[in-house]
């Protein structure tokens, strides 16, 4: 894919991306739930040091994820995804990959944070860039079965997350939903 055909990842996007993979990993199954929690913390400072401008849609859904995929762990109980994820679903070229690193890294310089906070962002930074064959991508220019995503897609993920949010608790707004959950 061309540079000059892209357009830059948002800190929304990138975020979206990164609430994407964390969720991609908590369908896993019990042993990715620390990485779903890294990408999770990430989220949260994120969302605590400025308006990513989702109404906290993205970290309720990693919430709601990260709670069914912990009670599978413990019971065995498989409950569906509140917003199903294809497979293969296309992955972040090198080029978004390398977006969202600069936007995660840049919203979390915006504002102190701990050494934990910090080692947190790293953390889901190297993941994001590790988890989707970055790699093999900028070495071989191997293109993912599922194709490469798009800023596109990221924006129509988080509407529907947003809807199946709204959805799930009979609210119009996510914001409503985001407040009653904290």
């Amino acid at each position: 894919m061309k540079r000059e055909n892209q357009t830059p990842l948002t800190l929304l996007e990138a975020c979206t991306l990164v609430a994407r993979e964390a969720v991609s990993l908590l369908e896993g199954g019990e042993e990715a739930l620390d990485s779903g929690i890294k990408f999770r913390e990430t989220l949260a400072l994120l969302h605590s040091s400025q308006d990513l401008g989702d109404g906290g849609a993205l970290l309720a859904w990693v919430d709601h994820e990260l709670e069914h995929a912990k009670r599978f762990a413990k019971t065995g109980e498989r409950i569906n995804s509140l917003v199903r994820l294809g497979s293969p679903f296309p992955m972040p070229d090198p080029a978004m990959q390398l977006d969202a690193v600069c936007e995660i890294l840049k919203g979390v310089v915006q504002e102190e944070c701990t050494q934990e906070e910090w080692q947190a962002a790293q953390n889901a930074v190297q993941m994001l860039t590790e988890m989707d064959d970055l790699e093999d991508m900028v070495l071989t220019g191997k293109v993912p079965a599922g194709g490469f995503l798009t800023t596109g897609a990221l924006q129509d993920l988080l509407r529907s997350v947003q809807a199946a949010l709204s959805k799930i608790q009979g609210h119009s707004s996510t914001e409503s939903l985001v407040q009653e959950m904290m």
